[in-house]
Parts: C-alpha cells; structure tokens; sequence
C-alpha cells in the first residue's frame, strides 16, 4: 500500500519537471568571421610539426659506445712453445678477418680470434674455425681489456 502512495505521488512530479528544452538553433559559426587568425595557427602548427620531425633525424645520430667488462673469443690453440704460436698465429691471420691475439699465462701460449659481445656469434666463428681445420677450437669468456689489447 505504501509503495502505491509512493508512485501515485511520484509520477506527477516526474511529469511536471519534464519541460521540454527547446534549442537555439540561431548560432552561426560563420558570423564569427576568426578564419583568418584559425588559418595562421594551422599554418604556425604545420611548421612547427617539420621542424620537430627535422629534429629527430638529428637526435638519431648520436654513437653510443658501451663498455662490456667480459667478451667472448674462440680460443684455436694452446702451446708451451713460442715458435709454434707465432706460426699458428701466422695461420689465423690468412684464415680469419676478426682480431687475433696472443695471450700468455705461465707457461702457454693462448691463441685467441674474435671479440663478440654474445655466445652465439662466438659459437658461430668457432664452426667457421673448426670447419677450417682449427679442431680443437672452443669458445672462451675472457675480460674485456682493451687497453691492453693495443
């Protein structure tokens, strides 16, 4: 019963505030006449937007050079012997364009090609070296020591 009271006095208020909202359809935008002043901006963000884009090309040419602490290098011998080194090394320069390099811990001599930065380039020389005769090649992670190297 209450909610009969409730409706009964609901549903003229909800009629009564539903006025009709009538829309001034008189607004021009043409009369305003700032087509002018709107084209100079549209032209001011054109140039803006080509002179940003030129901007980026240059940002883009900046060099990076990072410093890894470690590098990986394909190891193609090992020999306690000086002359067979200096030959082996001889070798490697004709077969390979990557860097050679001799290093010496007591009491070997360690031939050493490439510098990678990653395992798989590494492992990708060391085919290279094992189809090219080097069957003992194998892949080291050395220090980067580049100050040493030159």
């Amino acid at each position: 019963m209450k909610q009969l009271v409730y409706i009964s006095l609901l549903v003229p208020l909800m009629i009564w505030g539903q006025e009709k909202v009538k829309l001034d359809e008189s607004f021009d935008p043409t009369t305003l006449h700032d087509w002018p002043t709107s084209r100079a901006r549209i032209e001011q963000i054109k140039s803006l937007k080509e002179f940003y884009a030129g901007l980026g090309s240059e940002i883009d040419t900046v060099e990076i050079n990072e410093y890894s602490a470690f590098v990986f290098r394909v190891q193609l011998g090992s020999t306690a012997n000086y002359d067979a080194a200096i030959a082996l090394e001889a070798r490697a320069t004709e077969d390979f364009e990557e860097e050679i390099m001799i290093q010496f811990d007591s009491p070997y001599y360690k031939i050493r090609v490439g510098k990678m930065n990653n395992r798989e380039d590494a492992q990708n020389l060391q085919q290279y070296a094992i189809q090219n005769g080097y069957r003992r090649a194998w892949v080291i992670r050395t220090e980067n020591t580049p100050e040493q190297e030159k």
